[in-house]
């Protein structure tokens, strides 16, 4: 229970790379391969923002986070800087929608697959939308594009995570470009320990804390202990006194029974 513990990201004990989307058009996949269909795109990383690299996939591919969404991302697209961005993805973006009639969540960016792809729907002016990235999908409105946004919708403490048809919002945050500075390297994670697999976060502790923790969390145990049997004592050393003093009751009372007896002379009775 001291070795790992879930924090909210996720780091290394050797070694922390991320992978930078230097220019447009840069996708999150979904699995490590490319598709004729590019169904597999889950969005597009937004330029100049980052990825955290998981490790090696394939040949083509490395395993990625991009904030709370995991998947993959081509090699040759992202440029490896080591080091930990103070800004590495796009946060606080959000969007409304407006359109009267609300609009549709949806697993996939496509209208035409009708309710087998709906996640939910959204009301009109509905706010609480976080943004990711733009996906291509269908253009489900003529002469509108087929942009579709990426997002998570969080209602009645319920967080859903889909695509909305971007023509149907508007008031997106503008989001600025990442200008931090890095040195681009070549990664090699096979000196990196505590890698992160099946989408779980770990975070290794050094030993000298993992003693540190271990003897913190024994202190109160003795203190519990103490006082456990401390008040045993103090009832044992009761009853010692209170033994005591019956004794000396018991002595008192047979002086009394000895005091009140006598023998008569045997002249009383001439």
């Amino acid at each position: 229970m001291f070795c790992n513990i879930t924090p909210g990201a996720t780091t290394f004990a050797d070694n922390v790379y991320y992978g930078r989307a230097l220019a447009s058009g840069i996708y999150l996949y979904s699995t490590p391969e490319i598709t004729s269909d590019k169904t597999n795109r889950i969005f597009e990383i937004p330029a100049t923002y980052f990825v955290l690299l998981l490790g090696d996939e394939n040949d083509l591919f490395y395993r990625a986070q991009y904030n709370d969404i995991y998947g993959f991302v081509l090699k040759s697209e992202v440029s490896c800087i080591q080091g930990t961005p103070v800004n590495p993805y796009v946060t606080n973006a959000t969007f409304r929608v407006f359109t009267p009639s609300g609009a549709n969540l949806r697993s996939s960016p496509y209208e035409t697959l009708g309710t087998t792809n709906l996640i939910t729907s959204i009301p009109f002016l509905e706010t609480n939308l976080m943004y990711y990235g733009t996906c291509e999908g269908e253009e489900a409105i003529s002469y509108k594009g087929n942009i579709w946004y990426y997002c998570k919708y969080v209602s009645q403490n319920q967080e859903m995570y889909g695509y909305i048809y971007s023509p149907l919002c508007d008031l997106l945050t503008n989001i600025v470009q990442n200008t931090e500075e890095f040195e681009y390297v070549t990664p090699d994670f096979s000196t990196t320990t505590g890698e992160q697999t099946s989408g779980e976060n770990y975070l290794s502790i050094s030993n000298p804390w993992q003693i540190i923790i271990i003897v913190l969390v024994c202190l109160p145990c003795i203190f519990i202990i103490y006082f456990l049997f401390k008040p045993t004592s103090i009832a044992t050393q009761n009853v010692v006194k209170s033994s005591k003093k019956k004794n000396k009751r018991k002595k008192k009372i047979s002086k009394l029974k000895h005091s009140d007896y006598y023998e008569l002379d045997s002249d009383y009775f001439n």
